[in-house]
């Protein structure tokens, strides 16, 4: 399957994306008063990123794990890869210090029916933490990048949805 081009949402997306990679970090030090070596505070939603972060990572396990025990999902599930690829990299240096966090490879069944399942739970489950964290966000700018996250990944699961599996659909979970 050839790969898609690149898209004008996808252009725009990533245009308005790029400020929230430059409010979270400090490009001036801050000045400190008297000579404390204590460190400076990490930015108000530090940890919301750093959660997001880590659902992304798994999603992208889960991925990477269906496709490898499952082969001919490989096409399929490109585009969803490559959608959390980019949101990792937009989101991955919004905390300065942090790094990407590991994911256990999950245990996927090699059935095509079975894989595509746990894609589906997975992509639910990172649509719903996008949304939560979208809600909570104190940065307006973070806000729309973690909207824009959760709308990317429900248009994936809606599309996952619609897919045959050649079996039984397997349902998401809550």
């Amino acid at each position: 399957m050839p790969r898609r081009p690149l898209t004008r949402r996808t252009t725009v997306g990533s245009a308005l994306c790029a400020p929230l990679v430059l409010a979270g970090c400090d490009i001036d030090p801050p000045v400190r008063d008297g000579g404390t070596s204590a460190a400076p505070a990490p930015p108000p939603d530090a940890e919301l990123v750093a959660g997001v972060v880590g659902s992304l990572v798994r999603a992208q396990s889960v991925l990477e794990a269906a496709t490898s025990s499952a082969p001919a999902l490989g096409a399929r599930l490109a585009a969803i890869g490559e959608a959390h690829a980019a949101h990792l990299d937009l989101l991955a240096g919004a905390v300065p210090g942090s790094g990407l966090p590991s994911a256990a490879p999950p245990k996927v069944p090699p059935r095509v029916d079975r894989a595509l399942g746990a894609v589906r739970r997975s992509e639910q489950r990172l649509l719903r933490e996008a949304r939560e964290a979208c809600a909570v966000a104190a940065s307006g700018d973070l806000a729309r990048v973690l909207a824009s996250i959760a709308a990317s990944t429900a248009q994936h699961s809606a599309a996952l949805a619609g897919a045959p599996t050649g079996a039984t659909p397997v349902e998401a979970s809550p």
